[in-house]
């Protein structure tokens, strides 16, 4: 049986079907459907919305590690939120006796010396000069309704590209994309995503940073950024596993600013050259894919598992039974250097994987000023006022198209008032969101283009 993922590749046709822009009339109807049933839950609380639950043993992990770091803790937040993280790093100072991260079924364990050593909790923001950063981040949506939850968990999309993600992950049942829709904006919340983006690189783990341990370069033959992860360079002793998460889910929120129709997934490629047991750690692997599959849906394209060795093959085996037959359908194993270029071409492809780019990943530092944007309190409100302008019009027009089919004139102006939401939102980024690694290479320009010849 062909397999659809890989017949792209050797079409060049990117799968389209049922994205932004190419829907049939019928899934427009539940398209339609979805933001209705949308807009009856939007004067309601987020407090009442519950996020998906991790994977059973690995929220036991994360319960056992909250009993032993702070048995008194009173927050409702779950532990796997940015908030609860936060709570247990502050509690649970490095001991020499302590066991940081528990590895792939306990390899990878961590040292008494890593637990020790300076870069172990050492963050961006500790070693920069002060101009480089953000000010402040104040949290103003203490009580959102889930209206206020949704138009911040748009940013700078077209609304209609992050619902149709949901409708096509629960195979266009409308009330179970709606209802995994909610879970990922209680999600979001519990994670405080806003303060990710405005706090940018500084609260992530320098040595992380400097490994290069998942970056974005070029596409791939389909046009989908590729994210190449070094499999050798992971070392789960090397900092806390919550610091891996921070990461990770940072990195999840750049690609979504790469990621354009008609590409809108990206391409993994797992190289496993040299790797070992110690560099597998389970915990984040489970949670790792735990969040692609609820919270940043229909956002992989191909998973490139490059050059296995006969650890991973044995690891594969466990790991396979984890995944959902879709994403697994996704995984493609590749020998040589030949077969990774029917993917990717040379051209964009670094020298270690046989291509032509000369591509050696060094992290930039932030630097004084880039975020001087930031501190322009009067703009930044107009900014803001200017797009909750263009959510409140866009909903209103969606109103109406939801209501009055076939309606040319409503279709029209319906997209005008998407592309002013568009417009307004990324006129705001530079206000809200600290730059990135890619602003500073020039991958990401202040209008939010995408330039991949600076990667």
């Amino acid at each position: 049986m062909t397999n659809p993922v890989l017949e792209q590749y050797n079409t060049g046709k990117l799968i389209v079907e049922g994205t932004f822009e190419h829907l049939t009339p019928e899934q427009t109807k539940l398209l339609q459907a979805l933001w209705t049933k949308l807009f009856d839950s939007f004067d309601k609380s987020a407090d009442e919305l519950k996020s998906a639950p991790l994977p059973a043993d690995v929220a036991g992990e994360s319960n056992a590690s909250k009993d032993s770091s702070n048995n008194n803790r009173s927050s409702s937040a779950p532990i796997s939120s940015r908030s609860s993280r936060q709570h247990l790093r502050a509690a649970a100072a490095p001991s020499p006796t302590s066991s940081v991260s528990s590895g792939w079924f306990g390899w990878g364990s961590s040292s008494t010396k890593a637990a020790e050593s300076v870069e172990y909790r050492q963050l961006v923001q500790d070693v920069v000069q002060e101009e480089s950063q953000p000010p402040e981040f104040v949290d103003q949506q203490q009580k959102q309704s889930i209206r206020s939850a949704f138009w911040h968990a748009v940013l700078c999309d077209h609304p209609d590209v992050l619902l149709l993600r949901f409708l096509r992950a629960r195979k266009w049942q409308v009330d179970d994309a709606l209802d995994m829709l909610l879970k990922c904006l209680r999600w979001r919340i519990d994670e405080e995503l806003d303060r990710v983006v405005w706090q940018g690189e500084g609260p992530l783990n320098l040595a992380l940073m400097r490994r290069g341990i998942g970056a974005v370069h070029k596409t791939d033959r389909i046009g989908q950024p590729v994210l190449h992860i070094p499999v050798k360079l992971n070392d789960p002793k090397a900092q806390p596993s919550d610091h891996m998460i921070d990461f990770t889910v940072y990195l999840m929120e750049v690609a979504r600013v790469v990621l354009h129709p008609p590409a809108e997934k990206v391409c993994l490629v797992f190289d496993t050259t040299d790797m070992s047991l110690s560099n597998m750690d389970w915990t984040f692997f489970r949670t790792f894919l735990h969040y692609l599959e609820h919270y940043y849906p229909e956002c992989l394209g191909l998973v490139l598992i490059y050059n296995a060795s006969w650890v991973f093959n044995g690891l594969w085996k466990l790991i396979r039974p984890l995944l959902d037959p879709v994403v697994a359908s996704k995984v493609h194993f590749l020998g040589s250097r030949e077969e990774i270029k029917q993917f990717i071409d040379p051209k964009n492809l670094p020298k270690h994987f046989g291509g032509k780019e000369k591509f050696s990943y060094e992290y930039p530092m932030p630097q004084p000023g880039e975020n001087s944007a930031m501190f322009d309190s009067v703009a930044r409100q107009a900014a803001l006022d200017r797009r909750a302008e263009a959510c409140e019009k866009l909903e209103e027009v969606t109103k109406k198209w939801t209501l009055e089919k076939d309606s040319q004139e409503i279709d029209q102006e319906r997209d005008q008032a998407a592309r002013d939401l568009v417009a307004a939102s990324k006129e705001l980024d530079r206000y809200v969101r600290a730059r990135t690694l890619y602003h500073r290479l020039g991958v990401i320009g202040d209008d939010l283009t995408v330039n991949w010849k600076n990667s």
